[in-house]
């Protein structure tokens, strides 16, 4: 009688176990894909819920937004709030990001408005006290801003800041313009936004209408 040996299948045996083991993704020794509660936090989903600060001179400020899958090229679906404080005014608005997660890059926006007189309009007379032109013009605080920003990973932590720009818009009634007429101004102002990712959901804020200032002319046909 031929004997068979048992030392041949608990070899066999163990070069399978170790064949599963060493083509199992790598991520499956960390505990889960990149990103996930067990991971090595190589990477964050696009979806989520990020707060930031933004600082400038004479202004400070806090954004809240969030951003969903597709939302890296055309910041589609991100949604977000801003208050922006800025030599004493008080803007309140919008605000959006759009995450990249394999550029480690996320573009960060805002616009605020505060109100002032509203919609207003009034006539400017010739000589002969015949209205010549009509002027209707709203009058508000505006501002917008923008910052391109890098993102650093140190999980379960994520972190973004950069650097971009703010323009505040507003009318001017003071001036030496004869009859008088409000003038639209503006001021650039450089910013710095610094944030963190709250979630890796993506939170629903409601949007808030802002309208810049605005000065139309019209002349009156009589």
């Amino acid at each position: 009688m031929k004997k068979t040996s048992t030392f041949a299948p608990l070899l066999i045996g163990s070069l399978i176990a170790m064949l599963q083991f060493t083509s199992a993704p790598q991520a499956s020794a960390f505990g889960g894909a990149p990103g996930g509660p067990f991971s090595n936090g190589s990477y964050f989903p696009n979806d989520g819920t990020f707060s930031a600060v933004v600082r400038g001179e004479n202004l400070t400020g806090t954004i809240q937004f969030s951003t969903t899958s597709g939302s890296g090229e055309t910041r589609a679906g991100s949604t977000g709030v801003s208050t922006i404080y800025y030599n004493g005014d008080t803007c309140i608005g919008n605000s959006q990001g759009a995450y990249d997660p394999q550029s480690s890059t996320m573009v960060v926006s805002f616009q605020s408005d505060a109100e002032g007189q509203g919609q207003l309009n009034y006539e400017i007379e010739n000589a002969a006290g015949t209205p010549e032109q009509e002027v209707y013009y709203f009058d508000g605080l505006y501002m917008n801003g923008y910052a391109d920003c890098k993102t650093s990973n140190a999980f379960p932590n994520q972190k973004f800041s950069g650097n971009g720009k703010a323009q505040f818009q507003f009318l001017d009634f003071y001036t030496d313009i004869a009859p008088l007429l409000p003038v639209l101004s503006q001021e650039q102002i450089d910013i710095t936004i610094t944030g963190v990712r709250l979630s890796n959901t993506a939170s629903t804020f409601t949007r808030q209408d802002v309208r810049p200032p605005s000065v139309n002319q019209f002349s009156v046909l009589n």
